[in-house]
C-alpha cells in the first residue's frame, strides 16, 4: 500500500488523507489504526498538537519492542512437539524480567513460540512436510539504539554479527524447550526492532502501541472518537495491547461511527 503522509482537515474537520505520492482521497470518516501516537505526531497538523487530548497522547512513551526469529521446518513437526497452541515460556514469576537486555549478553528469561502452518487448515506441507514457526522475545529499544542512531548500514559487519548473536541465543533457548524439533529447522531469519519500526512506523518498534501502563489504560484521550470531527482511532491503543485488543479496538472504532455494528455480534 501507499503510506499516508497527512490527514486533511477543513474547518477543523477531518475530510481525507494525502499520500506520500501526493494523491488526495476524501471520505466522510477517517479511521486511523496505525497507533494513537503515530497519528497525532506524524499525520495531524500543528494546530491539533496544541489540543489537550493530543498533548496527552504525545506524552506517552512507546511500548516494548521485540526480536523475532522466523523458522522453516521440513518434517513432521507435530510428531516432534509442535502444536497449534501458542507457547509462552517464563523463567521467572516476575514478568518484568521477561524484557531481554540483549545488548548486555544477559540470558533470555521469556519467549513466545508459535507454529502458524499448523493453525492453517489450507496449508499443504507437500512431500517434504514443510512447516513454519516463529519465536519472539520482548526487548528494550536500548538493545539497538546504537544502530538506530548511527544507521545499521554504517556498521554493516557489526550489525550482522549482532543479529547472528541474537539468532544463536534464541535458537539455544528454543532447542532447550523443543529438542526434538530443532533438527528439523532448515531456514531461519531474524526480525529486529529496527525492522518493526521501518515496516510499521511504530516509534522505537513499539509493537504494542503506546506504553502499557495504568496511565495508558485510564486515559480519556485514547478514545475511538477523537475531538476532531470525522476522525476516529481504532486498534490496540483504544482498547488493550495484543491481537485481541487490536480486534476489539477495531470494533470500537467501527461502532463509534455506526453503533449498529454491535448488533452484528449478538
Amino acid at each position: 500500500g501507499t503510506p499516508v503522509s497527512e490527514i486533511l482537515l477543513e474547518d477543523g474537520k477531518a475530510i481525507g488523507v494525502r499520500t506520500k505520492t501526493g494523491e488526495e482521497f476524501n471520505a466522510p470518516f477517517i479511521v486511523s489504526a496505525i497507533g494513537a501516537g503515530e497519528t497525532v505526531k506524524h499525520l495531524l497538523p500543528e494546530e491539533i498538537h496544541e489540543q489537550h487530548w493530543a498533548r496527552e497522547i504525545a506524552t506517552f512513551k512507546p511500548s516494548i519492542c521485540h526480536f523475532e526469529v522466523f523458522l522453516g521446518f521440513e518434517g513432521d513437526i507435530a510428531r516432534h512437539g509442535a502444536t497449534r497452541s501458542n507457547h509462552w515460556f517464563y523463567e521467572s514469576w516476575d514478568t518484568n524480567d521477561g524484557i531481554w537486555a540483549a545488548a548486555d549478553g544477559g540470558p533470555i528469561s521469556m519467549m513466545f513460540v508459535s507454529f502458524p502452518s499448523l493453525k492453517d487448515p489450507a496449508h499443504d506441507p507437500g512431500p517434504s512436510n514443510k512447516h513454519t514457526g516463529e519465536m519472539l522475545v520482548f526487548a528494550d529499544w536500548s538493545s539497538v539504539a546504537e544502530f538506530a542512531d548511527e544507521g545499521a548500514e554504517a556498521h554493516a559487519d557489526k550489525w550482522e554479527a549482532f543479529k547472528q548473536g541474537i539468532e544463536s541465543r534464541m535458537m539455544k533457548f528454543f532447542m532447550e524447550k523443543f529438542p526434538a524439533l530443532a533438527p528439523l529447522v532448515v531456514y531461519r531469519e531474524v526480525g529486529t526492532p529496527l525492522a518493526t519500526a521501518s515496516f510499521t512506523g511504530h516509534e522505537k518498534g513499539g509493537f504494542y502501541g503506546v506504553e502499557t501502563t495504568p496511565r495508558r489504560m485510564l486515559s480519556d484521550a485514547l478514545n475511538a472518537r477523537t475531538p476532531v470531527p470525522g476522525l476516529f482511532l481504532s486498534g490496540q491503543d483504544v482498547m488493550s495491547p495484543g491481537i485481541a485488543g487490536a480486534l476489539s479496538g477495531g470494533m470500537l472504532g467501527a461502532a463509534a461511527i455506526d453503533p449498529r455494528v454491535f448488533q452484528k455480534f449478538r
